[in-house]
């Protein structure tokens, strides 16, 4: 065992961070500042009440951070890897992480868990190359930052790794968060697990592509987040910082408050992914024209995955709460533009959510994960196949938006992703004409045993209200009144909430469901 932790050792690998400055500077550049513009200042989250982890290359035997830092101030550290002295990385990354210096995006996390990179695989926690089980995260912890990279040198060991890491994210409702290398050949440790997120920089000057053969996870894309910063180890604190708003939004927010559904990492982690800011030369490859324009197999763009990370997008879906969906389409009620649902879906079945978009739609983000399950003895993998497909609803039936019935209904993006080796689906919708539309969670394996999905969602915000028939910025009683009297056929009126010709019954059941 000595022999693989010195073998270990010798293979960490983690970017320096450089002293280059950016733009707007991070509150910026990742959406805080919209944020505080959107909430007023001081009632943005700051990541209080949330603890995290941070994993650290050994630097000549040292892993911790300077915790005399300013940026430190009123912090606490638990060491546990034992003794530690100072490490510059560790002090740079955890300014990024928990720093109230404005480095970093999450200056009310209060408590920070250090381990070594070693130590975390090994006996500390992962408890690789032993026959026992992870051990649990340290003071509720539901963050890993992981801004480094190693191989046990050995393709076995490296995967048992993975395994016990997707192992952990799936049991405790984990998020691990794991930078890619910043050039070369890709590392496996952390970013070839499936259930974790891999962090690049928005400069795209990192390695990126797919996971080569060899992994239980190969094909999968990797990055599939950046954030603007000059190496992957401080963009990984940067998403580890975003994460750690979300966590507490999940926990605070008056829609999320109490719902059991908003704790899990699947509904965390595709609440941050739907909120990526897609760069003007993003693509996922979807076709753009014949009889598959809108389809792709390819979720993510092959550099920067679902773009910039982007606090105040995903923060809009985390808030908008969670929206039930259904196994049928038969009197779907209308999501709000922003939000998420997180279910449990077999085999060939689907659910389906609906959407009523009011005007054209310059944007719209829909990101759907779930997580693949490690076997008890962490030598396989149980494996769900789901994609995302976005219909057009009219008259109660569902029409087909690819090939050439998508033309004059959407102006670019897909309207399906139907990976069959990644754990995320990805729909990016440019101009997305108005009407209604329903959205299908479809699993296309057959395994009968169930597996929780999570779907996040973010279409442009509304400058109108749904059910507000009088226009006076509230739905209530005097719009049940006006609605009465235009009962009956009334074609392209107001009061026709669902567009059918008629008001009457559906009409008001949907008011009623905006109140």
């Amino acid at each position: 065992m000595l022999l693989l932790r010195q073998q270990f050792s010798t293979l960490v690998a983690c970017g320096l961070l450089c002293s280059s400055t950016f733009a707007g500077g991070v509150a910026a550049n990742h959406g805080l500042d919209d944020l505080i513009l959107r909430l007023g200042a001081g009632n943005e989250p700051t990541g209080f009440g949330v603890p995290v982890s941070q994993v650290e290359a050994d630097d000549g035997g040292n892993y911790g951070p300077d915790t005399t830092h300013s940026d430190f101030a009123g912090k606490s550290f638990t060491y546990m890897s034992g003794s530690t002295g100072i490490s510059g990385h560790a002090t740079n990354i955890g300014r990024r992480v928990y720093g109230s210096g404005g480095l970093g995006l999450a200056p009310g996390i209060e408590n920070a868990y250090i381990y070594s990179a070693a130590g975390w695989a090994q006996s500390d926690f992962l408890k690789v190359g032993t026959g026992s089980n992870p051990l649990s995260p340290p003071g509720g912890v539901t963050i890993f930052n992981n801004s480094w990279l190693a191989s046990f040198g050995n393709n076995s060991i490296d995967s048992q790794a993975l395994r016990r890491a997707d192992w952990v994210i799936d049991e405790h409702d984990a998020l691990m968060i794991n930078g890619v290398a910043n050039s070369g050949d890709h590392v496996p440790l952390m970013t070839f697990g499936f259930n974790g997120i891999s962090v690049g920089m928005q400069s795209g000057d990192h390695t990126s592509g797919v996971v080569p053969s060899g992994y239980d996870s190969s094909g999968c894309q990797i990055p599939l987040i950046v954030a603007v910063q000059s190496t992957t180890s401080s963009s990984t604190g940067v998403v580890s910082a975003a994460t750690a708003l979300l966590v507490e939004t999940s926990r605070t927010h008056p829609n999320n408050s109490g719902n059991y559904f908003a704790s899990f990492s699947e509904t965390r982690k595709s609440c941050l992914l739907a909120g990526g800011k897609h760069l003007a030369d993003w693509t996922n490859n979807a076709e753009t024209s014949g009889v598959n324009r809108g389809r792709t197999s390819q979720p993510i763009d092959s550099v920067f995955g679902v773009g910039t990370v982007n606090v105040d997008r995903s923060w809009q879906s985390m808030a908008g709460g969670q929206h039930d969906s259904s196994s049928d389409t038969i009197d779907l009620v209308a999501a709000p533009y922003a939000g998420w649902e997180t279910w449990l879906l077999a085999g060939n079945q689907s659910r389906y959510i609906k959407f009523e978009v009011g005007s054209l739609a310059d944007e719209v983000s829909i990101l759907l994960t779930w997580h693949q399950r490690v076997s008890s003895n962490f030598e396989s993998y149980s494996i769900a196949n789901l994609d995302l497909i976005l219909w057009k609803s009219q008259g109660g039936k569902l029409l087909g938006l690819t090939g050439d019935a998508g033309i004059g209904v959407f102006g670019g993006g897909n309207v399906v992703s139907e990976s069959d080796v990644d754990n995320v689906e990805h729909l990016y919708i440019q101009d997305l004409a108005a009407g209604e539309y329903i959205l299908e969670i479809k699993r296309v394996d057959s395994s009968s045993q169930t597996r929780v999905f999570s779907v996040a969602w973010l279409f442009p915000e509304l400058d109108i209200i749904f059910g507000d028939v009088n226009g006076d910025g509230v739905v209530n009683v005097n719009d049940i009144l006006m609605l009465i009297v235009a009962w009956g056929p009334c074609d392209g009126c107001i009061e026709d909430l669902n567009g059918d010709g008629t008001v009457n019954v559906t009409d008001l059941v949907l008011l009623i469901s905006y109140w």
